[in-house]
């Protein structure tokens, strides 16, 4: 369900933005604002609901998203909020035409012991400082005998209201930021050796050019979801590269 609204974030992308990294120069000219603009942004939370016949309810759906506040009136950011939005609804749309079913059927067949099918996503705004925007979404999904949690998350330039990838964010080579998340993450197994499945190193080199970032106000955390290198229950694989100490690293954040 988590990667039907990654699919709609990553379209913004390719509409919105000519290029997959800080090497490559867009092919137009990018509306700007001041970095000394100033963002806020509030939650809407819009939920749904599936009953059976008796009323009994079978599945409850909530989703948490930001509306993005625009003073300078830049279209990127209108396109950002509606993103939003749309895909709320989208991700609403989408639990009910995978799960409606399966929900009825379990119901009928023990009304006593069914449990209510949950899909809650919560947001939140992790960082919002000189027009760099972080925005966490989690999601929680308990389903018959599964229950899951992940993490996504989008990290914002919104003195234009793009999305940026890691290597905009570090100041280095998309070489230098593969390394860093490689040598978080396995110092995360010497910790947690217990949390790994066999093979994890190959594992994670392949699995961390799908690692999740967003920015807090002391660090940038790094996110692999549930079971890809760790067992499942475990939850998300994390790590988080501090500020204080690795400045070279994080000028980017500071630019005027």
């Amino acid at each position: 369900m988590k990667r039907f609204i990654l699919l709609l974030i990553s379209l913004l992308i390719i509409i919105s933005y000519v290029g997959c990294s800080s090497d490559d120069t867009p092919e137009f000219e990018l509306e700007t604002v001041p970095r000394s603009t100033v963002y806020e942004a509030s939650m809407q939370t819009v939920t749904d609901s599936v009953t059976a016949e008796d009323g009994t309810e079978l599945i409850f759906i909530s989703v948490e998203y930001p509306i993005i506040s625009n003073p300078e009136g830049l279209e990127n950011v209108v396109e950002i909020n509606k993103m939003y939005a749309d895909s709320a609804q989208d991700y609403i749309d989408a639990v009910k035409a995978e799960f409606e079913t399966a929900a009825a059927e379990a119901y009928s067949l023990d009304p006593e012991t069914f449990e209510k099918y949950t899909f809650i996503e919560s947001c939140e705004i992790t960082y919002n400082t000189n027009c760099f925007m972080s925005i966490k979404r989690d999601f929680d999904e308990n389903y018959g005998d599964f229950s899951g949690q992940e993490i996504y998350a989008d990290v914002y330039d919104m003195s234009v209201g793009l999305p940026l990838y890691a290597d905009e964010i570090i100041t280095g080579t998309g070489e230098d930021v593969l390394k860093l998340l490689f040598l978080g993450f396995t110092s995360v197994a010497e910790e947690f050796p217990e949390r790994f499945v066999d093979g994890y190193v190959d594992i994670l080199n392949s699995a961390i050019y799908g690692t999740e970032f967003y920015l807090t106000d002391k660090a940038m955390v790094f996110v692999i979801q549930p079971g890809i290198a760790t067992y499942a229950e475990y939850g998300c694989l994390m790590f988080e590269m501090p500020y204080a100490g690795n400045d070279v690293y994080f000028l980017k954040l500071h630019e005027k």
